[in-house]
């Protein structure tokens, strides 16, 4: 295919008179109109000598980049919009586009000369991951002492307060009697 296009664009070059008039839309028919055209004109001018590059580049053994450089930008987008796999990294550029400014950003330079630093924090924080089940123990212990001193203290307090309360009633009835007394 690429010898094929490479040969239109050098006959498009060669010729110079394809009629803009004629839109041949498929690189096929561009060949078959640019080949008849060829042929008028090389029969027309007999004499007619092509120079030796050019010559190898209609043949197609001529140079690659000298075939390139021939090339006409439409017959350059439709070799490229015919390879379907185009599309793919088409698609796949954009991405990185769009992603690009997201990858390079500046903290991410500033990144590995912290490595030091996070390894020390990753030790730090599995020390403390190691450590926070004994604490975790130490204060469930202490809140359990704490409860069970509070349970006791309470129930104290309640017989105190029974104690107290038979106390004043005593006292009371005693007082009462007293005054009844006197």
């Amino acid at each position: 295919m690429d010898a094929l296009v490479t040969r239109v664009a050098a006959l498009e070059r060669c010729v110079c008179s394809v009629e803009n008039n004629t839109q041949v839309e498929n690189l096929l028919g561009q060949v078959a109109l640019i080949e008849r055209q060829l042929g008028k004109t090389l029969d027309e001018h007999a004499s007619l000598a092509l120079d030796e590059k050019l010559r190898d580049v209609i043949d197609g053994d001529g140079d690659i980049e000298l075939s390139r450089r021939m090339l006409g930008v439409d017959a350059k987008m439709e070799l490229i919009l015919l390879n379907s796999d185009f599309q793919k990294t088409l698609s796949s550029m954009r991405t990185i586009r769009d992603l690009q400014p997201r990858i390079n950003q500046p903290e991410y330079a500033t990144a590995v000369a912290l490595l030091p630093q996070l390894h020390k924090i990753e030790l730090l924080h599995a020390d403390q991951t190691s450590n926070f089940g004994e604490v975790v123990a130490e204060v469930t212990s202490i809140v359990d002492r704490y409860h069970a001193e509070t349970e006791a203290l309470s129930e104290i307090f309640i017989t105190w307060d029974r104690m107290l309360t038979t106390i004043e009633r005593k006292v009371s009835t005693l007082e009462a009697a007293k005054a009844a007394d006197d």
